[in-house]
């Protein structure tokens, strides 16, 4: 029976029309994207032995001397030992290909269309469940932290935004700095619309000004400073893609960690410890500045 699967396997491989080429102009996230989209099975970027910026180009985070350069065609029938080999030989940087949930490197010799149809592990809650499980692990990682929040009961929140055809927003805004003439302080919220993202402002009107925005300039890639007489935001911000959640569409690449019992406190860990950088960056840059 083995044998009989092995084979039916191969000539999927063989005929999985999904296909793509590669080269150093690609960014990290588009490469990773298309990966995704085509196999299904998670592909790892690294710059050195963290994680590679996912607005970097591949031709930018290679490593060696020997590096061949040109353009890989990848294809569904290459093994994965082989697939990482060329992409360290003509790119020059490493990449490890991961289940679909991205809880494990899958085998070498296996490829990378069998890698894509890997089994994951899954408790089935529902899509409300999964939400509730994030608002509460989140809430409890950033209480762990020392932030001073407020921890809410969501249930109700995620009830209307799972009704709802619009994006329905709601979250959790906690102080993270006060300014040096003690009149204000600067909130971060967690806000739920399709996906979630953050925002920063002061806490009473107007939101922002022409020193919030400059303390915010250039803190950090992720963040999109507001114009200084935005009525909203000072800044808003977004998740990194490995981190991203659309509640929306449930197809982000965080739900394979999320729906996965045995990963999901370590990857509502992970985004707690995104959210504790960047808080802890502006804060540097709010002090620097002397906000």
């Amino acid at each position: 029976m083995g044998v009989l699967n092995n084979l039916i396997n191969s000539i999927k491989d063989n005929f999985t029309m999904a296909e793509f080429n590669i080269n150093g102009r690609m960014t990290v996230s588009s490469l990773r994207k298309q990966f995704k989209d085509a196999f299904g099975a998670t592909l790892r970027v690294y710059k050195g032995a963290k994680f590679a910026p996912e607005n970097a180009t591949l031709a930018s985070i290679r490593s060696g001397e020997n590096v061949k350069g040109g353009e890989l065609a990848c294809r569904g029938n290459l093994q994965v030992a082989n697939f990482e080999a060329k992409m360290k030989d003509i790119f020059g940087i490493t990449v490890k290909v991961a289940n679909p949930d991205n809880t494990k490197l899958v085998k070498g010799d296996m490829t990378i269309a069998a890698a894509g149809r890997e089994a994951v592990e899954t408790d089935n809650l529902s899509d409300e469940q999964l939400q509730l499980y994030f608002w509460d692990a989140l809430q409890d990682q950033l209480i762990a932290k020392g932030y001073e929040i407020e921890k809410k009961d969501f249930t109700d929140d995620v009830a209307d935004y799972n009704k709802s055809t619009r994006y329905k927003r709601y979250g959790v805004t906690f102080n993270i700095y006060r300014t040096k003439n003690r009149r204000k302080y600067v909130t971060f919220s967690i806000v739920m619309k399709e996906r979630y993202f953050f925002g920063i402002r002061y806490n009473n009107d107007p939101a922002t000004g022409p020193a919030l925005a400059a303390a915010l300039t250039g803190v950090d890639p992720s963040i999109d400073v507001c114009p200084s007489d935005d009525p909203n935001w000072g800044a808003c911000a977004t998740a990194s893609p490995r981190n991203e959640l659309n509640f929306k569409t449930m197809k982000s690449e965080g739900f394979g960690k999320l729906k996965n019992p045995t990963a999901r406190a370590a990857f509502i860990g992970g985004i707690a410890n995104e959210i504790d950088t960047l808080i802890k960056k502006m804060v540097k840059s709010f002090n620097d500045k002397g906000l």
